[in-house]
């Protein structure tokens, strides 16, 4: 069900923890998940933009000028691409592609799903990922994803005020064209 939507936007609060820090790292923004990639606009603390698709990652600057990274022949960057981006979308069988699924949960309309990569070049950068949400009226939401790179550094995106939609706008579209 989660994947029904072609776009999915919305606002996240990033949370990375870890013990080389004092106190957790925290940033705000906008996402939209779509089939064009992942897209990340950051407003605090400090503004960027960054589309990630599964061949490329697209940095757009405050003054609008754009730093394209190409993976497209790069096997290890278009492996850690689809992972990332299978993670984002909800696409369940994508995610079996990369992961095995330790562990899923389902109670009072809120469902959790634990994932451990199978790829050993993606296992050494993440241990495990935790995905969860709210399924109500046969619709899913994904409102977590926590990502725990070891026992002590753990990211966690709460994704909220989510908006569906069709397609993607001019503005939105603009972000992943090199």
């Amino acid at each position: 069900y989660l994947n029904l939507n072609k776009v999915t936007s919305g606002d996240f609060i990033l949370e990375k923890k870890s013990e080389k820090l004092k106190r957790p790292l925290k940033s705000f923004g906008k996402f939209v998940f779509s089939q064009e990639g992942i897209l990340w606009k950051t407003e605090k603390p400090f503004p960027s933009v960054m589309a990630i698709t599964t061949t490329y990652i697209i940095q757009t600057k405050i003054d609008g000028s754009k730093v394209v990274t190409d993976g497209s022949s790069n096997e290890v960057f278009k492996s850690v691409a689809q992972t990332i981006s299978s993670l984002f979308s909800g696409n369940i069988n994508s995610l079996e592609n990369f992961f095995l699924i330790n562990d899923f949960s389902y109670q009072n309309n809120e469902w959790k799903v634990s994932l451990k990569p199978k790829d050993k070049n993606i296992e050494s950068t993440l241990n495990n990922v935790v995905i969860g949400g709210v399924f109500k009226e046969k619709k899913a939401s994904m409102d977590f994803i926590q990502i725990m790179q070891n026992k002590t550094d753990i990211t966690t995106y709460n994704l909220l005020n989510q908006i569906y939609k069709q397609e993607l706008n001019d503005e939105e579209l603009a972000f992943f064209k090199k």
